[in-house]
């Protein structure tokens, strides 16, 4: 688990580079350091999958928009900022850029990044502040 700054934003990258079908992936934070092996559904899991839900505090609520899932190849920007408990995605995808948001992730004893990737699916991580 890779702790995040509890003052200030942080931002990290994270590049899709293998998505076979049937693996999935959720990508985003999380405050609980060592969760059970089904780590997304944690109540302190909040991010973005390769189908189209979004986690929000472990599960997948009905209205958190345009999400359609992570794809081979995508980049996305993930900046988290404890203060405004809001964690925010930038998704770089052929030539577009789309932007996506959870708020409400109040995580008081601090977060992590989150990086579920199931046995099969590969992604490359850098961190960028």
């Amino acid at each position: 688990s890779i702790p995040l700054h509890r003052s200030r934003p942080s931002q990290w990258q994270v590049e899709v580079v293998y998505l076979p079908a049937h693996c999935e992936i959720v990508l985003g934070i999380i405050g609980n350091k060592k969760p059970a092996s089904a780590s997304f559904e944690d109540v302190s899991c909040f991010g973005w999958s390769d189908n189209d839900d979004v986690f929000v505090a472990g599960t997948v609520p009905e209205s958190l928009g345009s999400w359609d899932g992570w794809q081979a190849g995508d980049r996305g920007i993930f900046t988290f900022s404890p203060s405004e408990a809001t964690l925010s995605l930038r998704l770089l995808r052929g030539g577009s850029i789309r932007d996506f948001y959870i708020d409400k992730c109040s995580l008081p004893d601090g977060a992590f990044i989150h990086l579920f990737v199931q046995y099969g699916a590969a992604v490359r991580f850098s961190r960028v502040v």
